[in-house]
This record gives C-alpha cells, sequence and structure tokens, in this order.
C-alpha cells in the first residue's frame, strides 16, 4: 500500500472513529480521558479538565409526528440514560447512566433515589443551551436589580447554590382548524333622551346574531409536560424557539439532566386544543369590531394534526435568605429569569408611607383651594 493510500485509509479511519464516537452514549476527552459536556458559547463538547473542545455530530431539525389517539401506548425504552427520583418533590430526573446527582435539581433535596425506568415516548427534539452557566449570575442580577421591594442585603447576603442545566419537557402540536360559528355580539350606539332639565345622553346597545366559517393553521402550540414547570411559568419564561428544535441527540444531554414528562401526550393535547379554542375564539370576535360579545358557539373540527416532544433547556437554582429558600429558572435559550424573592418589610412600609403621604397632601390642597 503507498504511502498516499496509507494516509487516506487513516484519514477515514479516524472519521469512522469520530463518527461511532459520537454515536456513543458516552462522551470523553480524546486527550485526558475525562467527561466531555455540551458547551452552548462554542456549539461544542469541551472538556473542562484540559479545556479542549470537540465537534459536535450535525442532526437534522426535529421532524413533526403524526398524532393519532392510540399514539401514547405506544412503549420505547430510553437507551443510555438512568431514572432518579427526588422523594421530596417527586420530580423524575433522566440523566446519563455515567453521570450522578446528589441533589434534586428543581428543590435542591438530597434524598433522590434511583427509580426504576419509565416507560413512554422517546423526545424526538431537543432545543441545545444558548445561555452558559457563567452567563447566569449577570443575569440574575440584572433580573434582582429591578426587584425594588427586595431587601439591599439579598444580593450580597443569599447563599446561592450552584446552578443546574436541566431540559425539561414540552409537547408542542400543530393542526388546522376548520371552525363552523354562531355569535352574538353588540356595539354600543348613544341616543339623547328627556327634555329640559332631564335631557341627557345614554348609551345602549344594539344586538346582532350572525353565522359563519373560519379556518386558521396552528403552529407549534406549546405544552408543558413537567411536574415542575407549571404552563403559567412556561409563558412567563417567554416560551421557546421550538420551530428550531433539532433532532434528539444524546450529545446535548452530556453534562445535563432532563426531566421526564408528567403529563402525557393525550393530556397535553387537550391542554393544547383549549389553547387553540380560544385562539379561534378571538379571531371570530376580531372579525366584527364588537363592543361586547354575548355569546360565540363553535364547532371546530381539528386535522392534520402533529405533534413534537422537545426537550428544552432551563437553568435552575435555589438559595437560602434569612433562613428562607427561595429558586429561580433561567431560560436556557434568552436569559430570562423568572422567580421567588424575598421582600423588605422596611422598603415596603416606606412606600405605603410615601403613598399615604402622598394622598394626604391631595386631600389637603383639595380642602384648602376647593372647598
Amino acid at each position: 500500500m503507498s504511502s498516499r493510500q496509507d494516509k487516506e485509509f487513516d484519514k477515514d479511519a479516524n472519521a469512522q472513529t469520530e463518527e461511532q464516537r459520537l454515536d456513543s452514549e458516552i462522551y470523553k476527552c480524546q486527550n485526558c480521558g475525562n467527561f466531555l459536556h455540551y458547551d452552548p458559547t462554542s456549539g461544542k463538547l469541551k472538556c473542562d479538565y484540559c479545556k479542549t473542545f470537540q465537534p459536535v455530530k450535525v442532526v437534522e431539525s426535529a421532524v413533526e409526528l403524526p398524532y393519532r389517539d392510540d399514539v401514547e401506548e405506544e412503549f420505547e425504552s430510553w437507551q443510555g440514560v438512568k431514572s432518579v427520583k427526588c422523594k421530596s418533590c417527586g420530580a423524575i430526573t433522566v440523566l446519563p447512566e455515567y453521570e450522578v446527582v446528589v441533589r434534586c435539581p428543581f428543590c435542591n433535596a438530597s434524598n433522590i433515589v434511583e427509580a426504576e425506568q419509565v416507560g413512554g415516548l422517546l423526545p424526538n427534539g431537543i432545543l441545545p443551551f444558548r445561555i452558559s452557566k457563567e452567563e447566569v449570575p449577570a443575569r440574575y442580577a440584572r433580573w434582582l436589580k429591578k426587584k425594588h421591594i427586595a431587601p439591599f442585603k439579598l444580593k450580597k447576603e443569599a447563599q446561592r447554590q450552584p446552578c443546574s442545566g436541566v431540559y425539561v419537557p414540552v409537547f408542542t402540536f400543530d393542526s388546522y382548524c376548520d371552525s363552523s360559528y354562531y355569535i352574538r355580539y353588540g356595539r354600543y350606539y348613544t341616543e339623547t333622551v328627556g327634555s329640559g332639565k332631564n335631557r341627557h345622553t345614554v348609551t345602549r346597545t344594539k344586538w346582532y346574531t350572525d353565522s359563519g366559517r373560519i379556518t386558521n393553521f396552528f403552529n407549534d402550540v406549546q405544552v408543558e409536560a413537567s411536574k415542575s414547570i407549571t404552563q403559567k411559568n412556561l409563558r412567563k419564561l417567554g416560551g421557546f424557539d421550538t420551530d428550531n428544535s433539532l433532532e434528539y441527540h444524546s450529545q446535548y444531554m452530556s453534562g445535563y439532566s432532563a426531566e421526564r414528562y408528567d403529563k402525557g401526550l393525550d393530556d397535553s393535547w387537550g391542554d393544547a386544543k383549549e389553547m387553540m379554542d380560544k385562539g379561534m375564539r378571538s379571531l371570530i370576535i376580531a372579525q366584527y369590531h364588537a363592543d361586547v360579545v354575548d355569546y360565540v358557539e363553535m364547532n371546530n373540527l381539528y386535522t392534520e394534526r402533529t405533534y413534537k416532544y422537545v426537550l428544552v433547556p432551563i437553568w435552575v437554582f435555589n438559595y437560602t435568605y434569612a433562613k428562607k429558600s427561595y429558586a429561580c429558572i433561567v431560560n436556557g435559550r434568552t436569559g430570562k429569569v423568572i422567580g421567588s424573592y424575598p421582600k423588605s418589610v422596611f422598603k415596603i412600609g416606606s412606600i405605603v408611607l410615601a403613598i399615604g403621604a402622598a394622598v394626604g397632601l391631595i386631600a389637603w390642597l383639595f380642602l384648602k383651594y376647593f372647598i
């Protein structure tokens, strides 16, 4: 074999080895053998020990899957991971088999036990972290700065726990909706009544009824399927750009954990349908420029339904202040922060006194100059 052929053979062999490594469930540094984690800043796998980077395998975009009534009955084993359960909050967390978790990423409790692998759907999409762990403190500080009734010493004295990067489950749904409807709505008008000193203007309502048909396409309606993140908090976090989700690959899980879905696909579709129904109602009402709506009766037919089961990224950290526990969540894509924080009694009292003083001044001026 010629030297040129040797080089090409070695190149092909190295490429094959790299491909096999990226397809495995364990990601180790080729230089020092330590575990790698997905680094949001570089978009590569990083070794914290020797500071080297290795590329990730290129994957396609996540694919919409047909939603049928029997989809949830399909069982698949999620290979290469193990499940642990928090005995305090009940969250079931999934993490790579080789990783160890000593505290719950959601409530920071230490009573973690290994759980039997729970059957169900496998994620077919993942949104990799875009905000790194190093960025979280600055995001939190900016968020806290806007909390005007937080104690002055909070930023300095709060005992923060290390951040945990967690993927939480979200189901997204696409669907066409064909709606036939009846509506009764009103528009205000004014009329002058009475005579002489009793002559005045009143506002009345003129009522109309109508019926029609309207169609709409809903794209990526997001429903939280987590035990730890409510739909309300999902909205507060600003949602996630699930249109950009990638085909699930374990490389993006390296260094992180994931929560198994607590709410199934069928129940999640029920929530999504409720949101779509509200959307259809709003679209119908918007056509009539109504001042008031008495009722809207709809017959909605949903067709060409598809779904994605996507893991979306959040940073979770807990902290204590004055012997009380608080928690914050950071959107792993946008950096938006939500959470709880202590309120300063002194600041609240000062605001109340200031408002009381302002009201008192206005009352004094009114009494002095107008009565």
